[in-house]
């Protein structure tokens, strides 16, 4: 049984990865939400591909953009004659407090992958609560032990570094 599980965790593993590198083939920027000031469009633990390459961005279009706090995903509600977007989250009353310069826009969003992201979502709200359940999964599984720790070692670092867009309140 313990084989079974191992291989469709590793299959699933693989397939999210081949999948993510396809897009990110694309030159697409894939970021892993961590609010929810977009519902009902996205919530947290959704993956979006953002693209970098889009020569030009829409009002009522999703777009990634940098901030001082990191990077923060929310709709084009308007633009303004100096070519600066105003920016809100769907869930939000009110649109950000400041305008949003064309040059800190990293690119629309492409794709949203809903839940996708949950793993990345629990590392960087819970590294302490994964690392040790990880490390218990790695000590009940008969067999490589060392192995495992290692493999499971490598999937959360590899999940650390997924980059994260979140919100501004």
């Amino acid at each position: 049984m313990a084989a079974v599980i191992q291989r469709l965790l590793l299959g699933v593993a693989l397939s999210v990865i081949v999948f993510t590198v396809g897009i990110v083939g694309l030159g697409w920027k894939p970021y892993v939400v961590t609010s929810d000031s977009m519902a009902p469009a996205m919530h947290s633990g959704d993956l979006v591909f953002v693209d970098p390459h889009a020569k030009s961005v829409a009002v009522y279009e999703i777009v990634t953009y940098t901030d001082p706090r990191g990077p923060v995903t929310h709709r084009v509600v308007s633009q303004a004659a100096d070519g600066t977007l105003v920016l809100k989250g769907d869930a939000n009353q009110q649109p950000d407090a400041k305008a949003v310069d064309r040059n800190h826009v990293i690119g629309p969003v492409r794709l949203i992958l809903p839940n996708i992201g949950w793993p990345v979502v629990q590392v960087h709200t819970h590294p302490l609560r994964v690392t040790g359940g990880a490390l218990l999964l790695a000590i009940l599984i008969p067999g490589r032990r060392i192995l495992m720790l290692l493999l499971l070692a490598g999937i959360i670092a590899a999940i650390a570094m997924v980059p994260t867009t979140g919100a501004l309140p």
